[in-house]
């Protein structure tokens, strides 16, 4: 027991060390890291310091959900201990975290060393596989999708619960940990991955239940196994009840996609954008720069190598010492049959299946990168590790007993195949990864320029011949170990082969796995400082409330302003707590994004085909010049332009003495004074959604929409006191 409790001291505390360039600040996670999800966690924490607890985001895209946009995981437990303990530190930064999602990993490192140990598996093999599996380059790509890691996190949990159930003993315990870990995959913020593990689950589930004789794969012959019936109806059980407590926030969300831009499109080209191929597959067993880092999954040439060195010696060479010989066929025919499901789906360009599936099944109809699948194989991929790291252990220790001469037929053959596909590969093929191109190759590029030459040169080899030199040197160490009969890795235990596996995988991944996403540490900081930004966005803050009550009364912005010509994101923080009414590329309300393209390009600078005056009253509508508007009062809202509306508003509002003042905002509540000598229309410039109410006086009004996308209310003029309010816990 006590060394069951090291084995998780290490797991947990192994994700930390391994990407010590992260954790001790040497390096900081780009692309989405920080506009996508970091700037969300902070806006939230900030406000609850303050007791406020936000649910609408009005320093967005002129406006959006906060409590069911996925990508701020408002209902994800650990997200809030997350909050729990910034509140303890005093502050939730950038690194702060990032930690927190590195701690992901730990939390699938657990789940995968149960998952594991339920096999007939040592102890040391399953701690070098979960070890191996959780530098693998799919787990640390993931360090930039926070909410995706810590979805993943919770898949071996799954599995682990699906093998427990199956025992008559462990009913509760598999009832918790499927429920705890579905409900944990519903709400961390990534529905792809529901969809994921409704494949892999569905997939292993079907797998166990055509098995009749268990034991081979859990190694014990006291396991009392439940009929298959029972064992569908325990499962399902755990499952309703997660989906039960999900199901609220899943319709409200759906609501909410339903007006999102690029999230009801039942597009099926869009859907194929990111497919996979064949040299995405092949590359994600040898060679890296082939495989998109979307769906890449390399364990590095040693795992590559012992596993087809293994499975293929279980296939072509008799044997009588291998009691798992049984376990490792099944598993690996599983694998198979998983892979080719898994490519129908990764590969939705050129399925097979996938137009069929994607014509039944609404949710699916606005996914993309299918390539990202590729996460399903990798648990099965750390079971057949594990399987073949064992009976390469048996192999060694009865190579008398084995066709040792066969065996090294096949490893030869194996690596002749494999250097020959690799060099094909650097030198002939005119196949181009321009996701390698535009992402990892020039950070290696970069980080060569920062290194003597000698240290330059071993870089550089990750363009190309790094991967063949790793093959070669797991290919000699079989060679040595499997043919010497006085060499160590003969002792008993056999852990130098594992310490020599595990250095082999570290020496090799460490570079890549640290490297794929990283940017130099602070960067966007010194840039802020370089611009004369008036505060660090990333430094404490106690008065956010104050600052969201300012940024009310400041213009609103169209572009980042940290000097990059790039939209995308929630730039709130980076535009010194302005609101924006930029979006990113597929989110926001579909509508206002609509009439953002009319009149700016992409970066957020003005369209060239509009003229000065047109300018002029497009930036006094979103409130970006000095007079900063947010409130409208006009005689209608039914207008064909922007331009219509202004000149209407400009007259009515001077003809009609209209003012008004503001007596409360907080980002989900308004509340103002109005006061105008005729009935109109008082317009709010921030997006509308389903779940927002208007009270004029204290009774509910209808609230109506300004081309379709802006929040506005009748009033029947002189004094009246209008509050929009922001309910999204109404399910009436």
């Amino acid at each position: 027991m006590k060394s069951y409790y090291l084995n998780i001291f290490l797991l947990i505390i192994f994700p930390f060390i391994f990407l010590f360039p992260y954790t001790l600040q040497i390096l900081d996670v780009g692309n989405d890291f920080e506009l996508y999800f970091f700037t969300y966690k902070k806006y939230i924490f900030e406000l609850l310091k303050n007791g406020h607890l936000p649910l609408w985001s009005p320093g967005e895209a002129a406006g959006y959900s906060l409590v069911y946009n996925p990508l701020t995981q408002f209902f994800y437990i650990p997200s809030w201990i997350h909050y729990l303990i910034s509140f303890f530190i005093g502050d939730l930064s950038k690194y702060s975290f990032l930690l927190y999602t590195i701690s992901a990993i730990s939390i699938f490192n657990i789940g995968l060393f149960n998952f594991l140990k339920t096999f007939n598996l040592t102890s040391n093999i399953v701690l070098t596989t979960v070890l191996i599996t959780c530098v693998s380059l799919k787990i640390t790509e993931l360090l930039r999708f926070p909410n995706a890691l810590h979805a993943f996190c919770w898949f071996p949990w799954v599995l682990y619960g699906i093998n427990l159930i199956q025992n008559k003993k462990y009913f509760i315990k598999s009832f918790l940990i499927i429920f705890f870990a579905c409900l944990m995959i519903f709400t961390a913020g990534y529905p792809y991955y529901i969809f994921y593990g409704l494949i892999l689950f569905s997939s292993y589930i079907f797998f166990l239940l055509i098995i009749k004789n268990k034991n081979h794969l859990y190694g014990s012959s006291q396991i009392t196994f439940e009929s298959s019936l029972f064992v569908i109806i325990k499962l399902s059980l755990p499952v309703i009840f997660a989906l039960v407590l999900f199901a609220p926030i899943y319709l409200k969300t759906s609501e909410l996609m339903s007006i999102t831009r690029g999230r009801s499109l039942s597009d099926f080209n869009f859907s194929i954008i990111g497919s996979s191929n064949f040299y995405d597959q092949i590359g994600s067993w040898i060679f890296p720069p082939f495989a998109m880092a979307e769906g890449w999954y390399y364990f590095g040439a040693t795992s590559t190598f012992i596993i087809l060195t293994v499975v293929f010696s279980k296939i072509l060479v008799k044997n009588k010492i291998s009691q798992n010989n049984n376990c490792l066929k099944i598993v690996f025919s599983f694998f198979i049959f998983l892979f080719f499901l898994n490519y129908q789906f990764a590969n939705a360009e050129n399925s097979l299946i996938f137009k069929f599936i994607w014509n039944i099944l609404d949710p699916i109809q606005n996914f993309r990168f299918w390539i990202r699948i590729n996460i399903i194989l990798v648990p099965i991929i750390a079971l057949l590790l594990a399987l073949s790291l064992q009976d390469l252990i048996r192999f060694i220790n009865n190579s008398k007993s084995i066709n040792i001469k066969m065996i090294n037929l096949i490893i030869s053959f194996l690596i002749v195949l494999i250097l020959f596909i690799q060099y094909y590969f650097i030198n002939y093929s005119d196949y181009f990864n321009s996701y390698w191109n535009v992402w990892q190759l020039k950070r290696i590029d970069a980080i060569q320029m920062e290194f003597s030459k000698i240290l330059s040169y071993i870089i550089g080899l990750y363009k190309d011949y790094i991967y063949s030199l790793f093959f070669i040197i797991i290919f000699f160490i079989l060679i040595i170990v499997l043919n010497n009969k006085n060499i160590l890795f003969k002792l008993k235990k056999n852990n130098y082969l594992l310490y020599t596996v595990l250095l082999l995988t570290f020496s090799e991944i460490f570079f890549l796995a640290n490297i794929q996403w990283a940017i130099p540490y602070n960067f966007y900081e010194n840039g802020f400082k370089q611009l004369n930004l008036k505060k660090n966005y990333n430094s404490p803050n106690n008065e956010a409330l104050n600052d969201l009550i300012n940024a009310f009364y400041q213009e609103r912005v169209s572009i980042e302003k940290s000097g990059t010509s790039v939209f995308q994101g929630n730039t709130y923080y980076r535009n010194n707590k302005r609101f924006n009414i930029n979006y990113i590329n597929h989110w926001g309300n579909k509508n206002h994004t609509i009439i953002f393209d009319k009149y700016f390009n992409n970066n957020g600078s003005f369209r060239s085909d509009l003229d000065e005056d047109s300018v002029s009253k497009v930036k006094y509508f979103f409130g970006m010049d000095d007079y900063k508007k947010k409130i409208f009062y006009s005689e209608n809202i039914s207008y064909n332009n922007i331009f219509d509306f202004i000149d209407n508003s400009r007259n009515s509002e001077e003809n009609n003495r209209f003012k008004y003042e503001l007596i409360k905002y907080n980002g989900d509540e308004l509340i103002i004074d109005v006061f105008v000598d005729k009935p109109g229309w008082i317009s709010f410039i921030d997006t509308w959604d389903p779940n927002w109410k208007v009270y004029v006086n204290g009774s509910n009004s209808d609230l109506e929409k300004l081309f379709d996308t802006y929040k506005s209310v009748y009033i029947k003029g002189e004094n009246s006191k209008i509050k929009f309010i922001y309910k999204p816990f109404n399910f009436n």
